[in-house]
């Protein structure tokens, strides 16, 4: 049997928080004999953190070392590491009154703390290149001995409501850059209804074909994709400013911005492309006919979109496929942006009717019935990250892995997506 045990509860049972809410619980020792200590503190940390190696090659002209040894170049790797601090608070639960010794009686104990959340806060994350944390940590501080340790992972996510960004609710336009509607060659069109959606939603992605080629479209394939970008510097360091952001001409802040062009030649990016769902079906549109193809996908739990951190940003995107026969590059491809909120879309959006071309005068807009019906009143539940332990990064202090937990609307329902554009675009 240990002669001791901690561990940490939070009055929270589903560990899940949002930005500005308290985080409150109870830091548990239980000894078996009596220990000698200083003190107990609880300490609620917020952190980013990113890392990865680079591998350089150098001549051996600054290599001085290997000048000797007939080595033309030397290969060595560079370790980066970046790090934002959001929360770093620390209470003494417990404390050796003065002139008593540094003891701790056999017994229970239970020390209460409570700890306020920052109101603007990134939500957790983990992936390879970096993570975003947020968690509780007791510690007992021992006269000559290693201190005893326990920690608690908690989730905290912002809310993400789609309808405060006008882009998430509006329909499919032509223009590329401010909607969905992206060309596939020159011949085909591909759209979804809006650019917003919540862990649980399905996605629907439809594609009107007029196929005037030699050759069959055979399958369609759909994928959610979620890409990370992460920032790291040489040697590491705090990054207080978002890395993301390019230096604005004319700034007040000159010198300070040169000063930080200068240090982004010691940073180094990662992107981590993760597809998180996939669909698939026949196609059966033959050459010279015409068809259309639907494709549907259910967003699993994931983080939703974030930018807000000056290290990790987060970002989706649609990828569709459309495989046809008889060529050597037998896939046409396409990428749609998204956004993913914790917030579902509601009231009414107007349908936007694709032209077949981009110098076409614009259709008449007509207004649609709102997006959802009743099922969209229910509450989400908290449902751990799709990525599971996979998506978790280890740190050097042996942490068990975690995985986060994000709102999923298990019973979201969408009204009729009404009928598809009646103008075709051609293969």
């Amino acid at each position: 049997m240990p002669d001791s045990l901690l561990y940490i509860t939070l009055t929270n049972s589903d560990d899940v928080y949002t930005p500005g809410s308290v985080v409150e619980g109870i830091a548990h020792l239980v000894l078996h004999e009596p220990m000698k200590a200083r003190k107990l503190k609880i300490i609620f940390e917020g952190l980013a953190c990113t890392a990865c190696l680079s591998t350089i090659t150098a001549s051996n002209s600054f290599t001085l070392w290997v000048w000797d040894t007939g080595v033309t170049s030397v290969t060595y790797i560079d370790p980066y590491f970046g790090k934002a601090i959001y929360a770093n608070d620390e209470i003494i639960a417990w404390t050796a009154s003065p002139g008593e010794k540094e003891v701790l009686a056999v017994g229970t104990y239970q020390f209460q703390f409570a700890f306020k959340l920052p109101a603007e806060l990134p939500p957790s994350f983990e992936g390879i290149f970096g993570y975003i944390r947020y968690m509780v940590k007791m510690e007992i501080d021992r006269p000559w001995r290693f201190n005893k340790k326990d920690k608690k992972v908690f989730t905290v996510v912002p809310t993400f409501n789609l309808n405060s960004l006008s882009r998430t609710v509006m329909p499919v336009k032509e223009t590329k850059g401010k909607n969905l509607g992206f060309i596939l060659f020159r011949h085909g069109k591909c759209e979804t209804n809006k650019s917003g959606f919540v862990p649980g939603e399905m996605v629907l992605v439809s594609i009107r074909v007029i196929n005037d080629s030699s050759k069959d479209i055979v399958k369609a394939e759909i994928k959610l994709i979620e890409v990370s970008n992460c920032v790291a510097s040489w040697g590491g360091g705090n990054f207080p400013q978002s890395s993301f952001i390019a230096p604005a001409a004319g700034d007040a802040r000159t010198q300070r911005r040169k000063l930080a062009t200068k240090m982004a030649a010691f940073n180094d990016r990662r992107t981590q492309r993760r597809k998180l769902a996939t669909g698939e079906q026949d196609a059966d549109i033959a050459q010279k006919s015409k068809g259309v193809i639907q494709l549907y996908l259910q967003v699993p739990s994931t983080v939703p979109s974030f930018d807000n951190c000056p290290i990790i940003k987060v970002e989706y995107f649609i990828e569709v496929k459309l495989t046809i026969t008889g060529s050597i590059n037998s896939k046409i491809e396409v990428e749609i942006p998204i956004v993913i909120g914790t917030v579902p879309v509601r009231g009414t959006y107007e349908d936007g009717v694709p032209s077949t071309s981009a110098s076409a005068p614009p259709e008449k807009e007509e207004a649609m019935p709102p997006p959802y019906l009743d099922g969209d009143t229910v509450p989400p539940s908290y449902v751990e990250s799709v990525k599971g332990v996979e998506g978790t990064v280890v740190d050097m202090e042996n942490m068990e892995p975690f995985v986060p937990r994000y709102p999923f609307y298990p019973n979201l329902r969408r009204s009729d997506d009404g009928d598809l554009p009646d103008k075709d675009v051609h293969f």
